[in-house]
């Protein structure tokens, strides 16, 4: 009697995981299409994105071939160990794909020479792992091998995370010290979307290995995934050149700045010559309302100069003690409140254009650093006058 509840309950799981297996690869398919006929609609992308694009469609695609095997085959079926060996196979390249893709679309072209020969590396050697293992056992049964290839692809998940979230921690980092330009939303959602993913990435590296787990996570980890593809072809429709805000660096230049953590550099005090000229060309600068400019950043602005983008971070930081985006924004705010006091018809709007913030983040701003918004700072300082 216990023999046939046991049977009758393996029956239940395996029509349970074929039912999942068959809605996840319908959702591969589905994915992988979505990505495919949007690129037929929108033309006027990046080279970058589109690269991202057709690799993200790769990997929809190879999720769905590994569970129209695992449902032909029953690789799960035939035990944990086997489904793992078949999970980690092709999980290994798709999660590669997938952190490339988050690492190409927040850092762009410059950050992952490292990284991709690390990656291909852990995953030439699952491949071999599997390989030396099924002649050494014969069969999909490797108890030894699994362990192995389990251990490397734990790695690889965890290379895959924390290798991205650094660099684009500090790529984030650049564009604030250099663009006073307001987030972009996409970039945020985008950024929800990958940290969900992570997560979700990391918990299927450990559910692998047991299938009532399995069928937990991984459609967890498909939603992410869902959010992750809408959100990309949604910064497809809302893509916008941002190489005139990031200076591409070469991973050698990186390493070569002597600004990097754990290097020493020689530090070089700005003559008061060079200071005073600096000073004549921003005031200049300032005069021509330079800052009404929307699009400026640390490059642009050193570059209508004519002076080393170097020499200007230095400047703004031994004289005025900020980075370019503080002092971007100090001086947009300050030229905010000399247009409301001289000119009270002015609309928020039209202050906001006239300083080089957008109307949000003028509020945004104007709300940090005086505590009212324009409309109530406008009629405050009425009533004192």
């Amino acid at each position: 009697m216990r023999c046939v509840l046991i049977i009758s309950k393996m029956q239940e799981m395996s029509n349970v995981l074929l039912i999942i297996q068959a809605s996840l690869m319908g959702v591969s398919l589905t994915l992988f299409f979505a990505l495919v006929l949007s690129s037929l609609q929108k033309t006027d992308t990046t080279k970058s994105y589109e690269i991202v694009r057709w690799l993200l469609a790769f990997a929809m695609l190879l999720f769905a071939v590994h569970y129209i095997m695992q449902m032909v085959f029953g690789f799960r079926a035939q035990g944990d160990d086997v489904g793992a060996v078949i999970n980690i196979l092709f999980y290994s390249p798709i999660a590669y794909i997938l952190s490339y893709s988050i690492l190409r679309i927040g850092c762009g072209n410059n950050y992952y020479r490292k990284f991709r020969i690390m990656s291909i590396t852990g995953t030439v050697l699952i491949s071999c792992t599997f390989v030396g293992g099924y002649l050494y056992y014969g069969s999909m049964h490797m108890k030894g091998a699994l362990y192995i290839m389990g251990l490397l692809y734990f790695f690889s998940i965890v290379l895959f995370i924390i290798y991205p979230m650094k660099e684009i921690r500090r790529i984030r980092k650049m564009v604030d010290e250099e663009s006073g330009q307001e987030p972009v939303l996409f970039n945020m959602y985008m950024r929800t979307c990958t940290k969900l993913l992570w997560i979700s990435a990391l918990c299927i590296a450990f559910s692998i290995f047991y299938t009532p787990l399995l069928v937990i996570i991984g459609p967890f980890f498909f939603i992410a995934l869902v959010f992750y593809i809408v959100c990309f072809l949604a910064l497809g429709y809302n893509i916008r050149q941002m190489s005139n805000i990031i200076v591409a660096e070469t991973e050698d230049e990186v390493n070569a700045d002597g600004v990097e953590a754990g290097t020493v550099a020689v530090k070089v005090v700005m003559s008061e010559e060079r200071k005073e000229m600096t000073k004549a060309l921003i005031e200049g600068w300032i005069k021509n309302q330079g800052y009404a400019s929307s699009e400026i950043n640390s490059t642009l602005l050193a570059t209508r100069l004519n002076i080393p983008k170097r020499q200007l971070v230095q400047y703004l930081r031994e004289v005025e003690g900020k980075t370019f985006r503080i002092w971007l924004s100090d001086l947009r705010l300050e030229e905010a409140k000399r247009l409301i006091i001289e000119h009270p018809e002015y609309s928020t709007e039209t202050v906001a254009e006239s300083c080089g913030f957008s109307r949000s983040l003028l509020q945004v701003k104007f709300k940090e650093a005086t505590g009212f918004t324009t409309n109530e700072w406008r009629d405050n300082h009425a009533r004192k006058s």
